[in-house]
Formats: structure tokens, sequence, C-alpha cells
């Protein structure tokens, strides 16, 4: 158990590199990009934490945001993804309500990459996706996609607090 633990996070470290990463560019397509290797790493990395709906999630994530960096993520692909998610998460789930997290966190975000795009909705759909992985990688030990997107939580916070303070300036002037 410990060993694959090590494993496990050890991808997992590696996959966070890529998200950091992928919070830095200014491209969305690489963006994504970035995010679908990401999520293919935390998809090998399951496999050592023993998540089977976190792997099935996973893999139908990074190829979900293959797509959106190739603009080829329209709405049937959207609905198609979403059964696949629920149908596969929910059949291969061997951790009881722990194992649903992965399922509704991305449900959540397979329908916002379809149709959110106002940058404050993006932040909203980000902090509630983040919050769901943080409880759920530390629920299966996954503690450093925990620590990362813990961070990425409170930086998700902060600029919201930012935006929204900067939408009652723009208010009170106008």
């Amino acid at each position: 158990m410990t060993t694959n633990l090590i494993i496990g996070n050890s991808i997992s470290f590696v996959a966070a590199l890529f998200m950091a990463a992928s919070c830095c560019v200014n491209d969305r397509h690489r963006v994504f990009l970035l995010q679908a290797v990401e999520c293919a790493l935390l998809c090998v990395a399951s496999i050592f934490f023993g998540s089977w709906s976190g792997i099935t999630t996973l893999a139908l994530s990074a190829t979900r945001n293959y797509l959106v960096s190739k603009d080829k993520f329209n709405q049937n692909l959207m609905v198609l993804f979403l059964v696949l998610v629920v149908v596969f998460g929910v059949w291969a789930n061997n951790r009881g309500l722990i194992g649903l997290i992965p399922v509704v966190a991305t449900v959540e975000y397979t329908i916002c990459c379809h149709y959110v795009k106002e940058i404050k909705a993006v932040k909203c759909s980000i902090f509630v996706n983040t919050f769901l992985w943080v409880f759920y990688s530390f629920a299966i030990m996954d503690f450093s996609t925990g620590f990362t997107d813990a961070t990425v939580l409170i930086i998700d916070a902060v600029s919201l607090a930012r935006l929204r303070a900067g939408e009652k300036k723009q208010a009170a002037e106008e």
C-alpha cells in the first residue's frame, strides 16, 4: 500500500506541474492541452490509488480537454461526455460516496467547458470543481493533488474577490 501511495503521489506531483504550467500560459489552446496531459497523468496516478471512478472520469477529462484545445468540443460531444462520465463513473465506482465526487466534478466542469464564457462564471466553476477535487484527493490520500488544488482554490478565491472588488469600483464610478 505504501509503495502505491508513493508512486501515485509522485505521478500526481508531475501532473501538478502541468496544471501550474497551464496557469502560466495565455493561449486557450495550450491551457487545455496542458490540462489534458495533467488529467492523463492523474488517470495513471489513480491506478496506484485504486480509484476506478477517478480513472474513468480522468481519462474522459483528458480526452475532453484535448478536444477543447482543438476547438472540437461541441454540444453533441458535451452530451456524449456527460453520459459517458455518469455511466462509466458510477459503474466503476469502488469507493462509495467518495467515488462519486469525480463524477460530480467532471459533470460540472464538462457543462461549464461548453456553456460558461464570462470570466466570473468561469472562475466560480473552477472554484466549485477544485473544491470537489481537493476533498476527493485527500480522501484517497493523493496529497500532491490535494495540496496543489488547495493552493489553486485559494488563488481562485483571491482572484474572484479582486474581480468583485473591481466590479464594485467600476459600478461606483458610473
